[in-house]
């Protein structure tokens, strides 16, 4: 009979640790969700993912409390007076269950809404990466001709007068590629615009330009793929968690009135 009372006991206790540890977790979980929730900009895209993504990880926690906290009550139905179960546990097991339901409503919304998201978010990136390539390229060859057209007017304006060409060729104050540029425009004035891209290496710039241009595209691309992978993973992870609560959510409220039947206190013996 001692023996049987330690177990009971023992098994009190467990059931005591089980609901307590439950409890914790899925306390956790609501307190973690409440905190996602600040600063609240639903209408934002980007909190709308960050906020999708945290939730779904943190997913299985209330579940796994779930499970705890209703083993515990199993636990408890078994060693001691089923009506004290009743008396001091229902409310609180319908309440996890009434959870369980509309998280897995939630996650059943957040799966498709998650994945909408993150295929917008990957077009929007990949669209705005595109437009600053074609405005950075725009830029460059507005640069590029600028930097042409003033080159060439200042050696146009040079070349007009001997002296003036002389000096600028002795002068270390004129930087050296204007000086090559004089020095081959007058003895070749007709080649003037061909020796001018000769020295400034427009092509190599303009081909440096877009391989950096187009090195950054790759990266963005690379980066909105990865996203989408990961966001499709968290999308299918949050239709499973929507089906284990619903399951759990439904299954337990629509059993609630078929509670095991009542047992005599071991502990009176």
């Amino acid at each position: 009979m001692k023996a049987l009372n330690n177990n009971i006991l023992f098994s009190v206790l467990a059931s005591r640790t089980l609901k307590i540890v439950g409890i914790i977790l899925i306390l956790a979980f609501l307190l973690d969700f409440v905190m996602l929730l600040f600063p609240f900009r639903a209408q934002t895209q980007e909190w709308q993912i960050n906020f999708a993504t945290q939730i779904i990880d943190r997913g299985t926690i209330p579940m796994v409390g779930t499970a705890l906290l209703l083993a515990g009550y199993w636990i408890e139905n078994i060693v001691t007076d089923s009506s004290l179960s009743r008396q001091s546990g229902l409310n609180l097991r319908f309440l996890v269950l009434v959870l369980a339901s509309l998280l897995g409503l939630l996650f059943l919304l957040l799966a498709p809404l998650h994945i909408n998201n993150i295929l917008q978010a990957r077009t929007e990136a990949i669209a705005r990466i595109n437009q600053e390539a074609s405005q950075a390229e725009t830029q460059l060859q507005t640069q590029i001709a600028a930097q042409r057209t003033q080159i060439r007017t200042q050696i146009s304006a040079i070349l007009q007068d001997e002296q003036q060409v002389n000096a600028a060729l002795q002068s270390p104050q004129v930087p050296e590629q204007i000086r090559n540029i004089l020095q081959q425009a007058r003895e070749n004035p007709q080649a003037l615009d061909q020796i001018i891209d000769q020295q400034l290496n427009a092509d190599a710039l303009r081909n440096q330009a877009l391989e950096q241009i187009q090195q950054r595209r790759q990266e963005v691309e690379q980066r909105a793929q990865e996203q989408v992978q990961s966001g499709i993973g968290s999308g299918i992870r949050s239709l499973l968690l929507s089906i284990g609560y619903i399951l759990i959510g439904w299954t337990g409220l629509r059993n609630m009135n078929s509670l095991p039947p009542d047992r005599p206190n071991y502990t009176d013996y």
